[in-house]
C-alpha cells in the first residue's frame, strides 16, 4: 500500500491512462485529407462519366454560354504539352455569320451542329512551332525579379539552358522554321539518321524515336482539346468533337495559312431537349455521324 503512493508510480499510471493528444490531431487531419481526396476523385469521376458527344444542340447564341466556353479555353491552357511548347491555337466561332461560313465546309449533320450550337471551337495544330522563338523566351525565361539578383554565371547558365531547350523542341517537334519544300526532307533525314544510329548500335546508344511535325503537333493539340471538353462538362455545357470537314475550307474561313492543320472542331452549347423534358434527343434521320 505504501508503494502505490510513490510519486514515480503515480506519474507512470497517469502517463498510461491519459491518451496522447498529438496522434488524435494527426488522425483527424489525415481523415479530413482523405475526405478531400475522395471528394475530388468523385467530382473528377462525375465529370468523366457525364461527358458525351452531343449530337443535337438547342438552337441558341447565348452570351453567357459563350462566356463559359471562353473560360473553359482559358483554363485549358493548363493542359500539358511537350516541353510546354504549346504548338496549337484555338479559334472560337460564335457569330451567326461566321457559323454560317464555317458550316459550308462541314459534312453531313456536322453542318447543323455548327449552326445550332452556341459556338464552335476550331483547334489548330502548328506544323512550324519553331517560328515561335520569341514566345518561347517569355514562356521559359526566369521571372524578372529573380533575374535582377542572379550572378553573371547564373545568367549565362540560364541562357545556355534556354538554347538547349529550344534545340530539343526543334528536334522532337520537327517544326523547323524553314520553307516547306526544305523542312519536310530535312526533318525526314534527321529522323532517318536517328533511327539508323539506334539500329546500328542495337539500341546501346539510346536515342529518342522522332516523329514528323504533324504527328507531334496533333498529339499535343488533342490534349488541349480534351481538357477543353472536360472543362465544358464541369460547367454544364455539352460538346461534340467532329472531324468531318474540309480543312482547306476551314482555313479559308478563319484566314489562317498552311502552317496550321485542323485536327478537329468542337461544337459547344446546350443539348436539345424534347418537349422541354430532361431527355437528350439524338439524331432521328438515320445519318451516320462523321
Amino acid at each position: 500500500s505504501k508503494m502505490t503512493g510513490h510519486p514515480l508510480i503515480l506519474f507512470f499510471l497517469l502517463l498510461i491512462q491519459s491518451p496522447p493528444s498529438q496522434p488524435l490531431s494527426l488522425s483527424r487531419s489525415s481523415s479530413s485529407s482523405e475526405k478531400n481526396l475522395n471528394d475530388i476523385s468523385k467530382t473528377f469521376d462525375s465529370t468523366i462519366l457525364q461527358r458525351y458527344a452531343c449530337t443535337r444542340f438547342q438552337p441558341s447564341s447565348s452570351p453567357s454560354t459563350i462566356l463559359r466556353a471562353r473560360q473553359c479555353l482559358e483554363i485549358s491552357q493548363r493542359s500539358p504539352s511537350s516541353f510546354n511548347a504549346q504548338p496549337y491555337r484555338a479559334v472560337l466561332v460564335s457569330s451567326t455569320a461566321a457559323k454560317e461560313q464555317l458550316s459550308k465546309y462541314c459534312l453531313g449533320r456536322n453542318r447543323d451542329r455548327v449552326l445550332e450550337s452556341d459556338c464552335t471551337v476550331v483547334f489548330l495544330n502548328d506544323y512550324e512551332c519553331g517560328r515561335d522563338w520569341r514566345r518561347w523566351d517569355g514562356l521559359f525565361a526566369p521571372p524578372s525579379s529573380s533575374t535582377m539578383t542572379q550572378k553573371p554565371s547564373q545568367k549565362t547558365t540560364n541562357k545556355w539552358a534556354l538554347r538547349k531547350l529550344k534545340t530539343l523542341i526543334l528536334l522532337f517537334s520537327s517544326g523547323y522554321p524553314l520553307p516547306r519544300i526544305i523542312r519536310a526532307p530535312f526533318s525526314f533525314f534527321v529522323r532517318l539518321a536517328f533511327s539508323f544510329v539506334s539500329v546500328v548500335t542495337r539500341r546501346k546508344l539510346l536515342l529518342p524515336s522522332l516523329v514528323n511535325a504533324e504527328t507531334w503537333s496533333v498529339k499535343n493539340t488533342m490534349l488541349f482539346a480534351m481538357t477543353y471538353m472536360l472543362a465544358c462538362t464541369s460547367r454544364g455545357l455539352a460538346t461534340c468533337p467532329m472531324e468531318g470537314f474540309n480543312v482547306g475550307g476551314v482555313r479559308k474561313v478563319l484566314g489562317v495559312g498552311r502552317r496550321f492543320g485542323v485536327p478537329l472542331i468542337v461544337s459547344t452549347g446546350v443539348p436539345y431537349r424534347k418537349d422541354g423534358g430532361v431527355g437528350v434527343d439524338s439524331d432521328d434521320d438515320g445519318e451516320d455521324d462523321v
